[in-house]
């Protein structure tokens, strides 16, 4: 008898730069150096401060936003409106660069892209291995019935658009959608708000403000924590998706680096983990296939690469060889497949 899966996707940058978007951390921070240049106040310090040091993904660039309030509270007069006035320089220009690269995304090409990319979540249980199936098949049986859930970190409309496409017919399943019979897209997040209201970028934490003194300030905290930024909006896509995480039979992880700025959601996944011996996640990487090219290889890789999910997670030593067996490793190629890309001419 088939089973009904709860499937939920947890959606990060990566998917954006996989469709031609040229959302990279390293185009805005140079969007961010050039508008800012010749600032002589904090926020051209900052601009010229990022310019310098760098960061490759948009994790390492919030965690350097945080560490930067130690500069802020060192060298500015008035600490705390330098750092709230960096803040707001930062949003404002982030929300300005996603939203120059979102409408590229043409009525053409989500038209033509939507089923393909939906309809391809069919492909994550044939991306596993023969063990890894064998795993999931104590617990389930084919062909499932999938039940779609996606939690997007992304700002762009791209994802919902494409969602919204299929949502209300659903998909069909490609022939080849080995052990799928159908698929349901039913309900996706914006997990860290969307363009148009409220981009939440920022730490984790308030022990990921770099500045001791800056960390204890209220107007800081509301600016620079992200849930403390969803409070002040009143915004509460934050637990929607936690719900969407934890009421997955099936949690994937696609396009986003398991950052520490984002500790709390790899909290969610371990407590998903622990609720049940049928709770799997599959972390869908651009690097699983590369690091197969030897035993060695990919054993230092999945290693690195569960050790990192389940640590930030807060998993203890004992659990982490359990819990990492109900981790898996698929090709992020496997899933989320574009007909076309969107090219500069879009």
């Amino acid at each position: 008898m088939a089973s009904n899966l709860s499937v939920t996707v947890m959606v990060g940058n990566g998917f954006d730069l996989s469709a031609g978007l040229k959302t990279s951390t390293t185009r805005f921070m140079d969007f961010f150096s050039k508008n800012h240049a010749s600032d002589e106040g904090p926020v051209g310090r900052l601009a010229g401060c990022i310019e310098k040091e760098g960061a490759q993904e948009w994790s390492d660039f919030e965690e350097k936003l945080g560490e930067y309030t130690s500069n802020l509270e060192a060298d500015e007069e008035d600490a705390v409106g330098a750092a709230l006035d960096c803040k707001e320089a930062i949003d404002v220009d982030l929300a300005a660069f996603i939203a120059s690269e979102d409408k590229r995304a043409t009525d053409e090409f989500i038209e033509a892209n939507s089923e393909s990319v939906i309809a391809s979540l069919a492909y994550w249980y044939s991306a596993l291995q023969p063990l890894e199936r064998q795993r999931i098949l104590g617990f389930y049986s084919t062909d499932f019935v999938l039940s779609v859930s996606i939690v997007t970190f992304n700002y762009t409309a791209l994802l919902p658009r494409l969602f919204s496409a299929v949502e209300a017919n659903g998909c069909a399943v490609p022939e080849d959608g080995l052990g799928v019979s159908t698929i349901w897209p039913i309900r996706l997040v914006q997990a860290h708000g969307a363009l148009g209201r409220e981009p939440i970028c920022g730490v984790n934490d308030v022990s990921q403000i770099g500045s001791d003194a800056l960390s204890k300030n209220e107007d800081i905290a509301s600016t620079f924590v992200k849930g403390e930024i969803q409070k002040l909006f009143g915004s509460i896509d934050d637990r929607k998706a936690e719900d969407f995480i934890l009421g997955s039979n099936i949690l994937i992880i696609f396009g986003l680096s398991l950052g520490e700025t984002d500790i709390r959601w790899w909290e969610t996944v371990v407590k998903l983990l622990r609720s049940g011996e049928n709770r799997f996640v599959l972390i869908a990487s651009t690097e699983a296939v590369s690091a197969r090219r030897s035993p060695a290889t990919f054993r230092r890789f999945s290693k690195e690469l569960k050790e990192k999910l389940l640590s930030r997670g807060g998993a203890n030593d004992d659990e982490k060889r359990s819990l990492s067996e109900r981790i898996f490793i698929i090709p992020a190629g496997s899933i989320f497949r574009f007909k076309s890309h969107i090219s500069d001419a879009d």
